[in-house]
This record gives C-alpha cells, sequence and structure tokens, in this order.
C-alpha cells in the first residue's frame, strides 16, 4: 500500500508540496518579521521626534552612531548655499510624482549640513532660495545606500540628480565637506512666503499589512498540508477497498 505512495510520481508530489509548505511558512515569518521592524521603527521615530528640539552641532559631536540620533530635532543657524542645489529624484507625496530639493547649508560655526527642503512637483521649475540668513528646524536623517537592485545614480559629475540621499556620493559632487546625514526641514525662521516646497511628511506610525500577510500565508500552508492530507487519504482508500469488478449479463 505505502509502496503505491513512493513512485516517482507521487515523489515528485510530495517533494513539491513540501517546498511548498516550507516557502509559504517562511514567507509568513519573514512577514512577522518584517513586523517586528516596523514596531521598532514606531518606537524609535516617536521616541526621538519628541525630544527637545537642539541645536545639531550638540547632538552630532556626542554620537559618532547616526543611527542612534536620527529623527532626533535639531536646529542650524546660517545661510543656504544656493549654487550647490541638487535634487533627489523619483520621490512622491500623497500620490503625486516629483522630486525632493537638497540644498547645502552653512552654518554660523562654519559647519556644512544638507538639508532636504521639501517636496516639487514634477511639473514645478527649482524654487527661490532665500538669500538671507535664517534658522532651520528638521530632523536629522540617515545617508541612504544604494540596495542590491537600486538605480544607478549617474557617473557624470555635472549632474546635479540623485537617485537617494546618498550623502558622501552628493557632498563629494558638490564639493562640500559635512557629514554623513541630512536633515529633514519641518520649519525655516522666517518663515517663507513661497508654498512650496512642501514639507516631507514623516512616515505613518502604523504596522502595516504585514500581520494580515502572515496570517495569509500561514492559512495557505495549512490549506497546502490538509489538501495533501485529503489526497493521500483518497488513494489509500482505493488501495484498500479497489472498486469491484464490473459483471456483464450472458
Amino acid at each position: 500500500m505505502i509502496r503505491r505512495l513512493l513512485t516517482p510520481r507521487w515523489i515528485v508530489v510530495h517533494l513539491g508540496v513540501l517546498a511548498l509548505i516550507v516557502l509559504m511558512v517562511n514567507l509568513a515569518f519573514w512577514q512577522l518579521s518584517r513586523l517586528d521592524q516596523k514596531k521598532s521603527f514606531n518606537a524609535t521615530l516617536t521616541a526621538h521626534s519628541n525630544e527637545p528640539v537642539e541645536n545639531i552641532e550638540n547632538i552630532v559631536s556626542t554620537s559618532s552612531d547616526i543611527e542612534s540620533i536620527e529623527w532626533r530635532r535639531v536646529q542650524l543657524s546660517g545661510s543656504y548655499m544656493a549654487d550647490k542645489i541638487v535634487t533627489v529624484i523619483n520621490r512622491s507625496q500623497n500620490g503625486t510624482a516629483g522630486y525632493d530639493v537638497l540644498v547645502p547649508f552653512r552654518t554660523t560655526d562654519n559647519e556644512t549640513f544638507l538639508v532636504n527642503r521639501g517636496f516639487m512637483q514634477l511639473s514645478m521649475p527649482l524654487p527661490t532660495l532665500p538669500t538671507t540668513p535664517l534658522k532651520v528646524l528638521g530632523y536629522i536623517r540617515d545617508s541612504q545606500a544604494r540596495g542590491t537592485l537600486g538605480a544607478i545614480d549617474s557617473t557624470d559629475t555635472t549632474v546635479r540628480e540623485f537617485q537617494r540621499f546618498d550623502i558622501p556620493l552628493i557632498a563629494e559632487r558638490l564639493g562640500v565637506e559635512t557629514q554623513p546625514l541630512f536633515i529633514q526641514l519641518r520649519d525655516e525662521v522666517p518663515t517663507p512666503t513661497q508654498a512650496w516646497p512642501a514639507p516631507v511628511a514623516l512616515p505613518a506610525l502604523n504596522e502595516g499589512t504585514h500581520l494580515s500577510y502572515a496570517v495569509q500565508w500561514f492559512f495557505f500552508a495549512l490549506t497546502a498540508l490538509v489538501a495533501w492530507v485529503v489526497v493521500v487519504r483518497r488513494k489509500m482508500r482505493e488501495v484498500i477497498e479497489p472498486s469491484a469488478p464490473s459483471h456483464t449479463s450472458a
């Protein structure tokens, strides 16, 4: 009886079902891992963004780990370096495609930091920068590195468009020395008269769909297992209780 379920055809079926179940269970645990990461990120964002506003020099000078101070609120006083404005492309906000405006900011302490002034719609030209000294309030953000499948930045050193906030690369292209971080603008004082760029919104503090996806993958794995058991039991029943031979009348 068991031998009938160990033919090459059935072995392929067993291995296929096993591989499918293992894949779906691993996808479920991957979603649970993503959920844990999202919870940790939400907790970090909430804690850091609720810290008191400090001068950026005070925070950066006491921490060499940018990740540990990301999303802290900081203030800078100085002026924008208008001749070194660049854009980070392929951005979107509220369902609208566009780009972010990144500008070096020279502080009164002669330190340079890159500031993301905000989002512009694709159809909009580069905004006019304030020419007078001002105060910038924003969030510390870590530099971004290209992933395995990420878009590749141009090797043309004259290009002022970048795929991501790769601060070391951008700083090298602009010929400025800066920390491997940037400031995501929240406010400028005095308040600018232009409505654009629009401040980049903070990430939503929700847990996403990771839990529901994990439950779905576990359900699919269980369904595959139950289906396999049903098919195997049906086959075993056919072997144990073969259909009676048909009789024909003389």
